[in-house]
């Protein structure tokens, strides 16, 4: 009896060790079970299936990371250690086990691809700083219901930053190093004094879904864009923050909820606005953007154009991005970039430009239990993005940096004709008992045509301005230049520091070409000219112009800004 009791025990034990191991699978039985779990969140049969295994990768790159840091020697191999664990610790890409997605042609609407992504996770709710910001929990998606047909770029999440500031706090409170340690306390000390209140009311206050709307009415290249900004505000305390700041905001009481914010210089349809509402504040570009929103109702959804793009979309998750770029546009805006440049290489990229197609996106993005999932329409599928969106960055980099080069060499060409007045200016004070001009603006420079000093009208022309090059007299719409007369060089102690002619308003994003009474001409940098009391005051501050001085030459820009009107 007591054998068959042996016997029967350790075949129990051999089931049980044999059940164990049947729990753990074979490397390519778990990689299997991994593929599995990702592929169910794609679609199989389309023209686009990627997928990648990166489970241990991040560990990996940790150490190679480390021993590139450390290779010349001269860091401390244990310190960027202790700093690369401890990144790696908030982003805790160690969580991401594989990647994948898929692209197919919608069998709802043909011409439209349903392009899907899927992050597998290690577990359902992994720490991490980046993990607190994608959000943990699906929420209805409100802004969905907020997009006009008109929009180009609109875009929704959810915030919950009190999470991811608790992740950073508790990482950083266990470093070694003693003002890594202490840096989140004093970041939140500062904070609350300049806030007014404590600092996890302030982002409890921010919690909630956030909004982004660009819109554009009319055509190249008179379109019209319009924002508006929505952002989450439970506690009121980001309203109170930037009432505070009002007079630095410029911003112009009309109501209890509504504020102007006066911003010269801006095109005469931005007419920007503080709004407040109960949990949120607004900021639109006008007034009829916030309304066209209010009364849109989902109104690219519903448009028959765009309706195919939000069918049989998830109206709940983490976010939402709708991207709608015609192919006009792309095409219209190229066309402009290359007239504005006059560049003959932006010229011959034309046709090979011209090949870059229209784009309308909408993606949602969820929370499943084994990982993060995207679903996107659009008309390109996932393999002509790859393609299209690098045509469509390089071209974004190619106009502005294009049109930097054309710009500086306008201001250089701008200089030279500011050199050119001062020549004849100069010349005719030589002439004149020292004496420059003594009328104010262009009845003043149009002493120099008339009398033979500089009558090359190119020269009171800025190349970036749009004044028509003049004949005969020289008139303020012939003129791009404000020029202060009457200086008497005799009586001048410090003409090198008098300004006689410069820019007027307008004719460059920032920079002035300035022409001194001694006839040197230096560009001054005024990223926000809209004044030319601007420069005086610039010249006061900065170039040791004497107060009294600058005082006699806004006296000299009244008298000019006036005769402008009568």
């Amino acid at each position: 009896m007591k054998k068959r009791f042996l016997n029967t025990l350790l075949a129990g034990a051999a089931g049980l060790t044999l059940a164990a191991g049947a729990t753990e699978l074979s490397p390519a039985a778990a990689e299997k079970a991994l593929f599995d779990s990702t592929a169910r969140h794609l679609d199989f049969g389309g023209d686009y299936y990627n997928y990648l295994s990166i489970d241990g990768m991040p560990g990996q790159f940790e150490e190679l990371l480390v021993s590139m840091l450390t290779a010349s020697g001269e860091a401390d191999s244990a310190e960027v250690a202790d700093v690369v664990k401890l990144v790696s610790g908030l982003l805790n890409f160690e969580a991401v086990q594989a990647f994948g997605s898929s692209s197919i042609i919608a069998a709802d609407a043909p011409g439209v691809y349903v392009n899907k992504s899927f992050i597998r996770l290690s577990e359902a709710q992994p720490k991490g700083v980046l993990f607190d910001l994608a959000g943990r929990e699906n929420r209805k998606l409100a802004g969905l219901k907020m997009i006009p047909a008109n929009t180009r770029l609109a875009f929704g999440l959810h915030l919950d930053p009190g999470p991811a500031w608790k992740t950073l706090s508790a990482a950083l409170a266990g470093s070694q190093n003693e003002e890594v340690k202490n840096l989140p306390a004093e970041a939140a000390r500062q904070a609350e004094q300049t806030l007014g209140c404590k600092f996890d009311d302030f982002l409890a206050g921010l919690t909630g879904e956030a909004f982004f709307l660009l819109t554009s009415d009319g055509t190249l290249p008179d379109i019209q864009p319009k924002l508006l900004l929505i952002l989450p505000d439970g506690k009121g305390l980001l309203a109170q923050l930037l009432l505070k700041h009002a007079d630095d905001l410029e911003l112009q009481k009309e109501s209890d909820t509504l504020y102007t914010i006066q911003a010269p210089g801006l095109p005469p349809f931005v007419k920007p606005r503080l709004i407040l509402e109960k949990g949120r504040i607004v900021l639109a570009s006008s007034a009829d953007i916030y309304d066209l929103v209010r009364a849109a109702d989902g109104g690219a959804a519903t448009a028959p154009e765009l309706a195919p793009y939000f069918r049989n979309m998830p109206g709940d998750g983490l976010g939402f991005l709708y991207l709608n770029v015609p192919a006009s546009l792309v095409q219209s805006a190229i066309q402009l970039g290359a007239i504005a440049s006059e560049s003959e290489e932006l010229a011959a990229l034309q046709p090979a430009l011209a090949k870059i197609p229209g784009l309308t996106v909408f993606s949602v993005s969820r929370k499943e239990a084994e990982g993060y999932a995207g679903v996107m329409r659009s008309n390109l599928s996932a393999a002509q993005l790859q393609v299209a969106a690098p045509m469509l960055v390089y071209s974004g980099m190619l106009l502005p940096a294009l049109n930097q080069a054309r710009e500086k060499a306008r201001r250089i060409s701008c200089v030279n004709n500011v050199k050119q007045v001062m020549l004849g200016l100069t010349m005719y004070a030589n002439d004149h008992d020292s004496r420059f001009p003594a009328d104010n603006g262009a009845a003043g420079l149009n002493t120099l045509v008339k009398d033979d000093y500089l009558t090359d009208f190119t020269c009171y022309i800025c190349p970036s301005a749009t004044d028509d090059k003049g004949s005969g007299n020289l008139t303020e719409d012939t003129c791009s230049y404000i020029y202060l007369g009457g200086t008497d060089l005799a009586k001048e102690q410090a003409p090198s520091k008098l300004p006689v002619v410069f820019d007027k308003p307008g004719n460059h994003r920032k920079g002035v070409s300035v022409g001194f009474a001694d006839g040197h001409v230096e560009q001054i940098d005024l990223p926000r000219y809209h004044s030319p009391e601007q420069v005086i005051d610039y010249l006061v501050q900065n170039r040791g112009l004497p107060e009294e001085t600058g005082k006699v030459l806004k006296q000299k820009l009244q008298k000019w800004n006036a005769a402008q009107t009568e």
